[in-house]
């Protein structure tokens, strides 16, 4: 299909050309593969396993480097290290794992020439029903291989012989088709761990590939996924979906197959005493993803280019998440005496087990885009005053500001445009989001002409000391009012002085 007929929540499949099977490495993945070389007590082969060679193939940088044994354990080749009569010590350092993971696949980590290198043995893995715990036991490279989730991630780059290993027979080809595919059958895969689903959903969107159609057969969610997997383990790979470029494919195909239903799901158990038709709140935050998505893909409308807070990975994987969570918000449960906390809030924290930082920026983004919208329900005189726009400038800063406005675009369009339907978008009215791209341009414009970036950094031109000595004030219960007089004045005013200000003051008591 063409990209321009593409629906919104689509994604133009990618088919590489060419891949790079003569791949060179850098300079210092010759160093670290060559310490393995010359430091091999055990005669053994070291490989490369996973992203690492795909992305080589693809020509993508990829500096994660995972590295297999095939005859001895990670932790028993740095005990070899150790014993070593050769003075290698200060070349690396050994991490200290606590994981208990770690431990029990005594798998190792290494610190080499700066660079951090997980140490792991060749491995095989069986799995028992109701348990996404696998029973593991040594492997040949085939059976590590066949253990992986999808065909393109079970690539070796065979470290002593210098060449790309294919022990599924599927990964180059696959590679070369541009398809997700797996080294067995999907639906004993799903069975021995459903997680590969949503892997499988984040690979496909992040590269652009096709989804082979025996896992699209097998997709739809299954009384396994809920019951096996935990939810931080769910959360793990949804935050790398909302990393993503093509976050809004995701989401729609984690819609699509029920996934989506289950994560977002505000049901009896959650206790909230809340009355919420969560089909339409689901509808309704896939519908406000794709919106963003077709205002991420126009990158000038604000300048963004002068903003670095929007190229900042971190910071677009929150913006993903506020956008998804958007529609919660006007819910607000109770949360002690006379304190309520929006129900947006309470799903970043239960449902998707989000740590405490990120679901503070998360609410930070909606709280902001709330107020601004409220600003704009005012009289235009009311609005394009300096104060009032302050208020959101100090409290969010102006490198935010780009988020909130793309928050309150999506809200914006979405009542005009899907308020009364509870289908799923398929296009963009491109007549009213241009409409809504320049009535918030206005706000850009007016904040840039009168120089109120750094607004947040205005002082007031007379401290407390002074006030209470030019009043004569023998407490200060109400100097706190008197500094957010003159603070406002100042605002309203930039051309304010301290004279001004002390006439202020004076003409208040």
């Amino acid at each position: 299909m063409e990209a321009s007929k593409l629906k919104i929540y689509e994604y133009s499949k990618i088919i590489p050309q060419e891949l790079n099977l003569n791949f060179s490495l850098t300079e210092l993945e010759q160093k670290i593969f060559s310490f393995f070389l010359n430091n091999n007590p055990k005669d053994s082969v070291f490989r490369v396993a996973g992203g690492w060679v795909r992305d080589k193939l693809l020509s993508i940088p990829n500096d994660d480097i995972d590295i297999t044994i095939d005859n001895i354990t990670g932790q028993e080749y740095i005990s070899l290290l150790s014993e070593s009569k050769s003075d290698i010590s200060q070349i690396y350092k050994v991490i200290h794992n606590t994981n208990e993971k770690s431990s029990k696949l005594q798998t190792a980590s290494i610190n080499l020439y700066g660079k951090d290198i997980d140490l792991v043995n060749l491995r095989k893995e069986e799995y028992t029903k109701n348990s996404r715990v696998p029973i593991i036991t040594k492997g040949t490279p085939e059976e590590d291989a066949m253990r992986r989730d999808i065909t393109i991630n079970c690539l070796f780059y065979n470290i002593n012989k210098k060449c790309v290993e294919d022990f599924t027979n599927q990964g180059i080809s696959d590679l070369k088709k541009g398809i997700i595919n797996m080294p067995k059958d999907p639906k004993i895969s799903f069975d021995e761990d459903p997680l590969r689903i949503l892997r499988i959903i984040r690979f496909a969107t992040r590269f652009k590939f096709s989804l082979a159609e025996n896992i699209v057969d097998n997709l739809y969610i299954k009384d396994e996924f809920k019951n096996i997997i935990s939810r931080q383990r769910i959360e793990k790979e949804f935050s790398k979906m909302m990393e993503n470029e093509n976050y809004f494919a995701s989401v729609y195909i984690l819609y699509k197959y029920k996934y989506l239903e289950y994560i977002l799901n505000v049901d009896d158990n959650d206790k909230l005493n809340i009355n919420i038709d969560n089909q339409q709140m689901i509808n309704s935050a896939v519908n406000l993803i794709l919106i963003k998505s077709r205002i991420d893909k126009n990158k000038d409308y604000f300048e963004e280019k002068n903003n670095n807070n929007s190229s900042n990975k971190y910071n677009y994987k929150i913006l993903n998440y506020a956008c998804l969570l958007l529609p919660y918000k006007k819910f607000e449960i109770p949360e002690g005496k006379n304190k309520f906390t929006i129900l947006s809030k309470i799903i970043a924290t239960k449902k998707f087990v989000l740590p405490k930082t990120e679901i503070n920026d998360i609410i930070l983004k909606i709280e902001g885009e709330t107020e601004l919208i409220n600003l704009l329900k005012k009289s235009k005189e009311e609005i394009f005053q300096r104060y009032n726009i302050s208020q959101i400038l100090i409290k969010y800063k102006y490198k935010n500001l780009f988020d909130i406005i793309k928050l309150a675009i999506c809200e914006e369009y979405f009542n005009i445009k899907c308020n009364n339907n509870n289908d799923i978008i398929d296009e963009i009215d491109i007549n009213i989001m241009n409409s809504l791209f320049n009535k918030y341009k206005e706000i850009i414009e007016f904040i840039k002409k009168e120089k109120m970036e750094n607004i947040e950094n205005v002082k007031p031109l007379l401290d407390g000391k002074e006030i209470m000595k030019i009043l004569n004030m023998k407490d200060g219960k109400k100097l706190k009012n008197y500094i957010n007089l003159i603070l406002k004045e100042q605002i309203n005013n930039p051309n304010m002085t301290k004279d001004d200000c002390i006439n202020l003051i004076k003409s208040q008591q």
